[in-house]
């Protein structure tokens, strides 16, 4: 005489490959997300170096639009100095002359520096965008491959679910729904084997040896007394 719960342990392994399918299929979503989100740090930090670039640009423009307003200011200041026709006016017109250059000194300088700050930023900039196209292009591969194995998945899911189904007919109904009851509160097991020495497979506590003994009759059902999973203990 075959034991009742032969056919209830091929539906919990059934159910198990269940649950790693969907739980795999749970999981590319978020895998999903986590390499846009690696995308999207890419492209705000391309972002940023095409923003201080800019930034460097007008800040420069700006610098270079000064100097000429104070070469202008120089070739004004030279004129009116030629037509002073004071000492004090002609020192006051060298004064403002000479506090003019040194302003264009110090902003040529600093534009130097600027110009050496673009060419970098250019750089990072080409780097960035570099990097990013080739991310795009890695990622499009990686999110393909997702939706195909998401794809396979709902496949495999669909197949296992017929498969279980039929397998479900060939349990007692009773044994089944408390099989069921125990499986959504466990979420593993719950129908485990006796160990030897008499511990349950599940929690691995000891049972009590009526508890042992009446897992092999196939007239009984027994439950662990510790986590409460169905304990089977198939005759050798």
């Amino acid at each position: 005489m075959s034991h009742p719960l032969e056919s209830i342990v091929a539906v919990q392994k059934k159910d198990r490959r269940l649950i790693k399918l969907m739980r795999e299929i749970r999981d590319i979503p978020q895998r999903k997300q986590d390499i846009e989100a690696q995308l999207a740090g890419s492209a705000q930090k391309l972002e940023t170096a095409v923003d201080s670039r800019k930034h460097t640009e007008v800040t420069l423009k700006e610098q270079e639009l000064e100097v000429e307003s104070l070469k202008e200011r120089v070739t004004k200041y030279k004129n009116q100095q030629m037509e002073a026709t004071t000492n004090e006016q002609y020192r006051a017109f060298v004064k403002e002359i000479g506090t003019a250059e040194r302003e264009i000194s110090d902003l040529e300088e600093k534009e130097i520096v600027l110009m050496e700050a673009l060419e970098k930023g250019k750089v990072i900039e080409s780097e960035r965008e570099a990097t990013l196209s080739g991310e795009r292009a890695e990622i499009s591969d990686e999110l393909g491959e997702l939706d195909a194995r998401a794809a396979e998945l709902n496949e495999q899911l669909e197949q296992m679910k017929a498969t279980r189904a039929r397998a479900a007919e060939q349990c007692d109904k009773s044994i089944l729904q408390k099989y069921a009851r125990i499986m959504n509160n466990k979420r593993d097991f719950a129908v485990v084997m006796v160990e030897p020495g008499g511990h349950c497979g599940g929690c691995h506590m000891k049972l009590p040896p009526q508890v042992t003994n009446d897992a092999r009759n196939p007239a009984k059902i027994v439950a662990c007394n510790f986590c409460g999973r169905i304990v089977y203990n198939p005759v050798s």
